[in-house]
């Protein structure tokens, strides 16, 4: 087994019989930009490792996979300087996860909020430990913040535009129970079973020829979200287009909509257009 960070960093990182772990091991196992520079940097390194067939991407403790990015960033409120890092960082996590060709498995021992939730509907297994007090939210809209950092896309994604407008148009919590009906997990499982459980699945997978599972998953997610990069653009511009004079958003939002169908849209008739 090769380990490659001491105990005290922020994110850690090994490999062990082609599985590479990368954990988040903060206090909540929140993020801040150097831990979030840092975690892509693994996700990278072990898509690109001969050493590497499969990722598990986990956290430290038993009480919160993540409580996502560090809230004491929004004291001051959304600085152009903050909203600019959100944007590259927090979206490099989620691209990264999303574009990898090789297949990540988010280990859930407890509740993800903001980047932690984002993080697990960019991975492509879910596995979870059984406790009533998980829960999953996307709090953005409750924080005057337009989500970016690939939450809409990934909420689109992986849920559905039904489940995604639940999210986040409310930003409460939805319960493991009701995330479970959903479809939105792999496997549930009492947990002290949970590392047993995702090594094993972990393992089925890294004995797979590399060759398919690099090649499958990307063929996959090309099918079933071809303009994941144009989704990327669309939250981060209208983000910025939020954080232009309040009297100039309320006023040109029909204008911005519009703008954004016929930009984003392929093609598609703006609706209002056609009534």
């Amino acid at each position: 087994m090769k380990t490659n960070l001491l105990k005290n960093e922020k994110i850690l990182f090994k490999i062990h019989e082609k599985i590479a772990y990368i954990t988040i091991n903060t206090k909540m196992n929140i993020l801040d930009m150097e831990s979030a520079k840092r975690l892509t940097q693994f996700l990278v390194r072990a898509d690109s490792s001969e050493e590497v067939n499969v990722v598990v991407l986990k956290s430290a403790g038993d009480r919160v996979f993540s409580a996502g990015f560090d809230l004491k960033m929004f004291e001051q409120g959304m600085t152009e300087e903050l909203r600019k890092n959100l944007s590259q960082y927090g979206r490099d996590i989620s691209l990264t996860l999303f574009y990898m060709k090789k297949p990540v498995i988010a280990q859930i021992q407890g509740s993800a909020i903001g980047m932690g939730c984002i993080m697990i509907l960019a991975s492509d297994f879910r596995f979870a430990a059984q406790k009533e007090s998980t829960f999953f939210r996307l709090p953005e809209v409750d924080m005057d913040m337009f989500p970016i950092t690939g939450p809409t896309a990934m909420a689109v994604f992986s849920l559905g535009q039904f489940h995604a407008k639940d999210m986040l148009l409310t930003g409460r919590k939805v319960s493991l129970e009701e995330f479970t009906q959903w479809g939105a997990l792999t496997k549930v499982c009492p947990p002290e079973k949970l590392d047993q459980e995702v090594e094993l699945f972990a393992q089925s997978l890294a004995k797979k020829i590399p060759f398919l599972m690099n090649t499958i998953k990307p063929a996959i997610n090309l099918m079933a979200f071809a303009q994941a990069m144009n989704w990327f653009d669309l939250e981060n511009e209208l983000q910025e287009f939020k954080s232009t004079e309040f009297d100039n958003v309320k006023k040109n939002i029909p204008k911005k909509i519009k703008e954004m169908w016929n930009k984003y849209g392929k093609g598609l008739p703006y609706i209002r257009e056609t009534l």
